[in-house]
């Protein structure tokens, strides 16, 4: 797959190309002390600039350990040198998804900001059957031309979706996730269940606002902040304590 132009720094994707993409991609992994084994497992997808560790420094693994869930977490170093080069959903799948899921979790979320938000609906395309559901907080989600165009139209129900394509690539990738998103909605594709969260103040909100209007309210969370841990964090707590993760997961 030609390497894609998903970071909105277009100039960065440009010299990512050359950032290291280790193969297998790393992870850290946070267990549950008690038997059985958990039912449910989060893989955690870091923004532009975070790192695996990020998620336990800025207390995401504190506050879901601490609701006593069924859940196994898994951080992954998906850093933009995968996005760049092309390899970020074979190897967020080979090193970590399906070793994962061959271990027998039940139920396998995404939950990821920034960049990780449009990771875990990148990924999600690619591999549905892999994915239970995804909290996307703070997402990139395209240019914001594209999603004015969405609005224009009078949301994603009503927008004029391109036909499918196989191959992403730079030039159709963001058309193609909002045409499988509508159709994930409209139930004509199967997808995971669909979580969406951001502060009112954050840089995205605008483009974020598209795919929540989409969703049923229970599904979209917004608080006030920025485009920082602060209200992501905020915003976790919201899903921890009032989604279907939380009932599916006891």
């Amino acid at each position: 797959m030609r390497a894609l132009a998903m970071v909105w720094a277009l100039a960065l994707v440009a010299c990512a190309r050359w950032l290291p993409a280790p193969v297998p991609m790393r992870e850290v992994a946070w267990s549950r002390p008690a038997a059985p084994r958990a039912r449910c497992l989060v893989v955690f997808l870091p923004g532009l600039g975070d790192d695996a560790e990020d998620f336990e420094r800025n207390g995401f693994v504190a506050e879901v350990a601490r609701r006593g869930l069924s859940v196994d977490m898994i951080a992954a170093q998906a850093t933009v040198g995968y996005y760049a080069r092309g390899s970020f959903t074979d190897r967020l799948n080979r090193d970590v998804v399906a070793p994962a899921r061959a271990r027998g979790y039940e139920q396998v979320w995404l939950i990821g900001m920034s960049m990780g938000g449009l990771g875990t609906v990148y990924f999600s395309r690619a591999q549905t059957a892999q994915v239970t559901g995804i909290l996307a907080l703070a997402p990139y989600l395209g240019d914001r031309s594209l999603t004015d165009e969405i609005r224009n139209h009078g949301g994603l129900a009503r927008w004029p979706a391109p036909p499918r394509v196989e191959v992403m690539n730079e030039d159709n990738y963001q058309r193609e996730l909002w045409r499988w998103l509508q159709a994930v909605l409209r139930g004509t594709e199967p997808g995971p269940a669909l979580y969406v969260g951001y502060g009112r103040s954050d840089k995205f909100a605008r483009q974020d606002e598209v795919l929540a209007a989409a969703l049923p309210v229970d599904h979209r969370f917004l608080v006030d902040g920025a485009h920082d841990w602060g209200t992501w964090k905020r915003l976790l707590v919201k899903f921890l304590d009032d989604s279907a993760f939380r009932r599916d997961c006891q």
